[in-house]
């Protein structure tokens, strides 16, 4: 990775990635505090919005009012994962953020997160991430285990907690080492159109063992889920147990975890009737749908494995 010594640290040319889709007004309000930061920034730096095909006038929000930014517009919706990997393809530097439009910055990310990486363990790094509707901090994120199933705890919003090792790094707001980033094949669009992308990415991150890191020194405010609030809610429950069966069918390598998935995932399917659960049974036969490409991943991933389950929980929990 280029990294070059600046007067106030490390210093590095950066790429910054914002997907958009009906975002004008969530651009409007974000994007300009992503502009300051870079200007704070010494090193050399490029922005990229992905236009998803919006419907709205954020494609001529942009070209009016933020001329700087290269704007890529998708010729039809295809999801958060295929629109960061179009932007991810054209970036230029060795560290790329990811920021969501629903996302406002300070002066200080940049200049703070970047450093991080001369360390060449390190995958990704998340700032602080602060979701004042949820009363949490996204940037950190805990790793649990419970009922057959892997999953991520955010901190509590107030949490004061130094530089640790995370579970996952969430998408809202990440850095990551580009070249590590395409080692994996990027996000896994397997995912699609959202949900579990990030999650993935990181822990197969992790299962490489390269680490991925909380900054707490910079802080961003996150308006959660923003741009798919408005999506039906069985919709979204159906599409969140899918993508959570695939991500433990393609990513466990533990005998017990498997095991213990493997029951529990049994007995929810056994009893769900008896609530009239139809969205975890249109998930479950949506994931059977996808078994060749969980096949494929899985095989790609486990040659590259050298870190259990296990393992990466007792850094990470």
């Amino acid at each position: 990775m280029a990294l070059v010594s600046g007067g106030s640290g490390l210093r590095g040319g950066i790429s910054v990635v914002i997907p958009n889709y009906n975002g004008e007004q969530l651009l409007a309000e974000n994007l300009p505090s992503v502009i300051s930061a870079l200007q704070r920034w010494s090193g050399e730096s490029e922005l990229i919005v992905v236009d998803d095909a919006s419907t709205d006038e954020s494609c001529r929000l942009l070209r009016d009012r933020f001329p700087q930014a290269r704007l890529l517009i998708n010729d039809a919706n295809s999801g958060f994962s295929r629109s960061c990997n179009a932007g991810f393809r054209e970036a230029r530097y060795p560290i790329v953020f990811c920021i969501n439009s629903d996302v406002g910055v300070s002066d200080t990310l940049f200049t703070a997160v970047v450093p991080h990486f001369a360390d060449e363990s390190v995958f990704a790094v998340t700032p602080a991430i602060l979701a004042e509707r949820e009363g949490r901090n996204q940037g950190i994120v805990y790793g649990m285990y419970g009922k057959g199933f892997l999953k991520g705890g955010f901190a509590p919003i107030d949490d004061r907690s130094g530089c640790r090792e995370n579970f996952y790094c969430i998408g809202a707001c990440v850095a990551y080492d580009l070249a590590k980033f395409r080692a994996l094949g990027g996000y896994s669009e397997i995912y699609t159109p959202y949900l579990f992308e990030d999650v993935d990415l990181s822990y197969r991150a992790w299962k490489r063992g390269w680490r991925n890191l909380y900054e707490p020194g910079t802080t961003v405010h996150h308006y959660s889920s923003a741009t798919i609030g408005k999506v039906k809610r069985r919709k979204k429950r159906t599409i969140y147990f899918r993508n959570r069966f695939l991500f433990h069918w393609i990513n466990l390598s533990d005998p017990g975890f498997i095991l213990s998935n493997l029951l529990h995932t049994f007995f929810r399917l056994a009893v769900s009737f008896l609530w009239l659960d139809i969205a975890y049974y249109a998930a479950f036969c949506g994931a059977l749908s996808k078994l060749p490409e969980v096949f494929a991943g899985r095989s790609r991933e486990k040659r590259a494995w050298v870190l259990g389950d296990a393992a990466v929980l007792k850094r990470t929990s």
